[in-house]
């Protein structure tokens, strides 16, 4: 069915729309581009309190699901009984996958520009709002967090004193916990921790680092493909029922078998219309070469390029935010 790659254009376009006011907004208020990036990664330190809020309390755990329809029954592997707890439009795939852009912005608008403790627990909520939302953006936090060990703008010894600040407030949070919420600290150790790090878990239960959901990947990845409908297209997204056409979830696979290489093509050059990095200043095309790496490599996972619905939104407020917010000194 055809239909529902076109429910995806349409989904944009009514994102589009609903941004025109946002940014005319934005614009008529005068926002400096890092005052919207400050804001962006903000949003996420807001949902991971959300999150850590609705998680600990059972009946905010069931009334939040009438707002994100999150269902606990298509999670594959551990994890259901922690995801789903933000209140948001999506609250798995979508949702972790833009956390990672946020913290990819993050070391960008604030590890970078100064090292306190204050900035590094802020780099630290973000990354706890992973572990409810999904493990896609922990990809996210690896490659911002080689931004920061690379970026030349970053003396060596403020890249030890972060590291000695986070071991700081890890040891700090830990013990308040494990003292003040017991019953909070048992919770992560019992549903949370065993999630956000199964590939370890598995390596002490079976010996391999794996995880549920990336053995169900990996099952996509050795279908029965006729490699000539990567080349050409099959004209299939899905099945009648719905289902993806050859139930697979990368968006790399999904519509090069739909498009064929050349359909995919343009949608890669479509994601690089969203978020024109070769057009910005050095800095911000460092991190935004990197925010692309990371969509792409998301794609191998679930549909990403071009079609994620967050990560088109982001696309757009980054680009909007620099070309129409930035001053000239800003981009010296």
């Amino acid at each position: 069915m055809i239909f529902l790659f076109f429910r995806v254009v349409g989904i944009q376009i009514v994102h589009l729309l609903a941004a025109i006011p946002v940014f005319a907004y934005l614009k008529y208020k005068e926002y400096t581009d890092r005052q919207v990036l400050s804001v962006f990664t903000w949003i996420f330190v807001v949902q991971t309190l959300i999150q850590c809020i609705v998680v600990s309390n059972p009946t905010l755990s069931e009334l939040i699901l009438y707002f994100n329809k999150f269902q606990p029954d298509d999670v594959v592997g551990p994890g259901s009984m922690i995801r789903g707890k933000a209140l948001s439009a999506a609250t798995t795939y979508h949702l972790s996958l833009v956390y990672g852009i946020g913290f990819i912005i993050y070391i960008k608008e604030f590890l970078s520009q100064k090292i306190s403790l204050t900035n590094v627990f802020i780099g630290l909520l973000i990354f706890v709002g992973i572990f409810f939302a999904g493990r896609t953006g922990f990809v996210g936090v690896a490659i911002g967090l080689f931004a920061f060990i690379v970026s030349k703008k970053v003396k060596i010894y403020r890249k030890i004193k972060f590291a000695f600040q986070l071991l700081i407030i890890l040891f700090a949070t830990i013990f308040m916990l494990s003292f003040i919420l017991p019953d909070f600290y048992a919770f992560l150790e019992e549903q949370v921790f065993p999630y956000a790090f199964e590939f370890l878990y598995s390596k002490s239960k079976s010996g391999q680092i794996e995880t549920a959901s990336t053995n169900h990947l990996m099952e996509m990845w050795n279908r029965d493909f006729n490699y000539v409908e990567f080349l050409i297209g099959s004209g299939r997204y899905s099945y009648e029922n719905g289902a993806y056409y050859m139930h697979v979830d990368p968006g790399i696979l999904r519509h090069t078998l739909f498009m064929g290489i050349g359909g995919y093509l343009c949608l890669l050059f479509y994601q690089l219309i969203l978020l024109p990095f070769w057009k910005m200043d050095k800095d911000t095309r460092f991190y935004y070469v990197l925010i692309f790496v990371y969509l792409f490599v998301m794609d191998f996972k679930g549909c990403t390029i071009g079609t994620n619905k967050f990560a088109f939104a982001a696309s757009l407020l980054l680009s909007f935010s620099y070309f129409n917010l930035s001053s000239s000194s800003d981009r010296k």
